[in-house]
């Protein structure tokens, strides 16, 4: 089995476990979220998470591809900005396109290497990637993709993670990160776009807001559970530990959290 035939395997059974869909609300998602704007749950920070993104597109005409959408959540949810026939999505695994084609329907879902597009050039006015570009080997050949396959003027957004050198070893086999997507710091990540023949290229450093705002809310679930009475209390307790288990891990491993915008000249 190879890396990435290993890394689909655990996300393929990890997006639809109990627990998993518990803690997003049953909406398939499976991001940290963007919590600035006053989210109260998972939920609703993976979704404002995906609006954060399309704010950073110069318009929403025309047709948009979603690269590595997981069950389908972030489709889904593009769909109340974009008609049916204008969004497109892909995912490399084929039980996460069976399940995003019942979640987004009318939209296009194919199962596809988010590495080699099989699109015309130029056939998107914008691309968006919500937290995956780490996984795809390499983040450098995804970006050049994305590029070949959006029109002049077309724009590139995406959430995306730097990880800490020091755990370089572990990222690479536990989370499935190539270590060829291992960039050093911003400066390195956003000279990428440029060589690649991407302009008007922003980075933001949104780890708290993202990352930061995930690990307070996964600590403080069980907790919430319980007094809600949807949770006993020796269960809470147990998924307490897991849960601080978890936030501690990303924290501890992950460096810098990006919201990115690039455009296609």
């Amino acid at each position: 089995m190879t890396a990435q035939q290993n890394m689909v395997r655990i996300y393929d059974r990890v997006m639809k476990s109990s627990k998993q869909r518990r803690y997003y609300g049953g909406s398939g998602f499976y991001n940290f979220g963007y919590w600035a704007t006053g989210a109260a749950s998972q939920r609703e920070a993976s979704e404002a998470l995906v609006d954060t993104l399309l704010a950073r597109l110069p318009g929403k005409g025309g047709a948009i591809l979603d690269v590595a959408c997981g069950l389908g959540a972030s489709t889904r949810h593009l769909l109340l900005s974009y008609p049916p026939q204008a969004v497109t999505a892909i995912n490399i695994s084929a039980a996460q396109v069976a399940t995003a084609r019942q979640n987004a329907p009318g939209a296009t879902v194919l199962q596809m290497d988010a590495v080699k597009l099989d699109f015309a050039d130029e056939s998107f006015d914008a691309v968006i990637c919500v937290e995956a570009a780490f996984h795809f080997d390499t983040r450098a050949a995804f970006l050049a993709e994305a590029h070949r396959v959006l029109k002049p003027g077309g724009a590139l957004v995406l959430s995306d993670i730097l990880f800490r050198r020091l755990f370089a070893s572990g990222v690479s086999d536990r989370l499935g990160v190539p270590k060829a997507n291992l960039v050093a710091d911003i400066p390195s990540y956003k000279a990428q776009f440029g060589a690649l023949g991407f302009t008007d290229i922003a980075v933001e450093d949104a780890t708290d807001q993202c990352l930061g705002g995930f690990r307070r809310s996964l600590v403080a679930w069980p907790g919430s559970e319980y007094r809600k009475g949807a949770m006993s209390f020796t269960t809470s307790l147990a998924s307490a530990a897991v849960c601080r288990l978890i936030a501690g891990y990303f924290g501890a491993v992950s460096k810098s959290y990006l919201l990115v915008s690039a455009r296609k000249p």
